[in-house]
C-alpha cells in the first residue's frame, strides 16, 4: 500500500499544496537582500523538517529560473517526497545519516562545483530528529564546498500541528505565512570544529 501512495498521491498532494498556497497571504522578510544576490552562484538552503511542506512552492515562486537538489531519505517516506517535489522542478539525491548519506555528500558537493550548479536544499534535522537540532550533513556540505548555509523558515499565523517527532506544521486556509530569509551562516572552517557554526544555524533558523 505504502509504494502504491508513492507512486500514485504525489499528483494529489502537489494540487493540494498548490491549491492551500492560493489561500495564503505570502510576506518574504529578506533583510539582508540575500536571494537577488548573485543569480549564477549555487546556494545552500537549510529549513527545519517540519516545514517542508509548502518549501517546493515557496522555492518556485521567490527563486524563479533556480534549480535545486534536494537531499531526501533512502526511506519509502523520502521516495514519496522526491516524487511530489519532481511535481515543482526539484530533484531528489537520496540519502540519510543511516542509509547512503557519504555519498549523497559526495554528490551535493560536487554539484556545487559546477559551472551551472543547482541549489542545494537539506533538512538539518531531518529526517528523524532531534527536532530542531542541526546534524553534521548541511556543515559538512558547506565546509567542503566552502559555500555560506542559507537559513530559511516560516511562520504561520495559524496552523495545525501534526504528533510527529518534529510536530510537522500545515497552514490553515487563509492565513498569514511569514518567509524569513537569512541572515547567513558562513561554512565551518576546514580547521575548526562543527559546534560553533552548528549554534548560530540553529538560531537563525530559530524554533
Amino acid at each position: 500500500m505504502k509504494r502504491f501512495l508513492a507512486w500514485n498521491s504525489p499528483p494529489v498532494i502537489a494540487l493540494f499544496i498548490r491549491s492551500l498556497a492560493l489561500t495564503l497571504r505570502f510576506r518574504l522578510e529578506d533583510p539582508h537582500e540575500i536571494l537577488p544576490r548573485d543569480p549564477d552562484q549555487p546556494r545552500i538552503f537549510a529549513f527545519w523538517h517540519n516545514r517542508i511542506l509548502m518549501m517546493p512552492y515557496l522555492y518556485k515562486r521567490f527563486c524563479p529560473g533556480r534549480r535545486m537538489l534536494m537531499l531526501v531519505s533512502r526511506s519509502r517516506d523520502g521516495e514519496f517526497i522526491t516524487r511530489i517535489m519532481n511535481r515543482f522542478g526539484i530533484d531528489g539525491v537520496r540519502g540519510s545519516s543511516s542509509r547512503g548519506g557519504l555519498g549523497a555528500l559526495r554528490e551535493m558537493v560536487r554539484e556545487l562545483e559546477k559551472k551551472a550548479a543547482r541549489d542545494i536544499g537539506i533538512t538539518p534535522d531531518g529526517p528523524r530528529g532531534p527536532k530542531g537540532m542541526v546534524q553534521d550533513g548541511v556543515l559538512a556540505v558547506a565546509e567542503a564546498s566552502g559555500r555560506p548555509i542559507i537559513p530559511v523558515t516560516t511562520h504561520l499565523s495559524r496552523k495545525w500541528e501534526l504528533p510527529s517527532w518534529d510536530r510537522f506544521q500545515i497552514p490553515q486556509p487563509g492565513s498569514l505565512c511569514r518567509v524569513v530569509v537569512g541572515p547567513e551562516v558562513p561554512a565551518p572552517k576546514k580547521s575548526g570544529g562543527f559546534d560553533h557554526i552548528r549554534h548560530k544555524l540553529e538560531k537563525a533558523l530559530g524554533d
